[in-house]
């Protein structure tokens, strides 16, 4: 049976039929529901931007991270150098080390755990802070450059092992794999 509802400018529908109406076919005069979507798609792109900027920084600052999470870092970055077999990686972690505000101490501590590197287990296990562990992901990317396939399989098993969200992981990859 049909039911014929008034749907005139001055019609005011019933607390039932305002019930039953979506949000988005209420009434709503057409200039301001441009104007509102507009707004809209606006602060969402705009939060949607921000929030992949601030999801990985645009650089790694090493120099603010604890006396232990250094010593970690220093660790796993030979564990990553050495990951692909390639001795052609040790120079690009090197550099990023350095280009990171590594001091003389972390790159000392690089140096020696390339003569003598940690087991994996040892190396992930030290690696508690997700922020950390993160940077330890982008070191293997780093490494991964010149180690081939054997590197990114690595590196892939890094972000798995310590369940790096993929959001992260994926900024990562956008930045430091090519």
């Amino acid at each position: 049976m049909l039911q014929l509802v008034e749907t005139g400018p001055d019609h005011q529908p019933s607390e039932g039929e305002r019930a039953t109406i979506d949000r988005r076919h209420r009434a709503v005069e057409p200039g301001r529901r441009q104007l509102a979507e507009a707004v809209g798609q606006k602060v969402l792109h705009g939060f949607l931007q921000n929030r992949h900027q601030t999801l990985m920084p645009l650089s790694v600052n090493l120099t603010r991270l604890a006396e232990g999470e250094c010593a970690a870092l220093a660790r796993f970055a030979a564990v990553a150098a050495r990951a692909g077999g390639a001795e052609a990686a040790l120079d690009p972690v090197r550099a990023w080390l350095r280009g990171s505000g590594a001091d003389a101490g972390l790159l000392a501590a690089f140096e020696a755990a390339l003569r003598s590197p940690p087991p994996l287990d040892a190396a992930l296990a030290a690696l508690v802070e997700p922020e950390t562990a993160l940077i330890a992901f982008i070191l293997c990317l780093v490494a991964a450059r010149e180690a081939g396939p054997a590197g990114w399989a690595f590196a892939d098993y890094v972000a798995l092992h310590r369940a790096l969200p993929n959001a992260a992981v994926r900024a990562a990859e956008r930045r430091y794999r090519a």
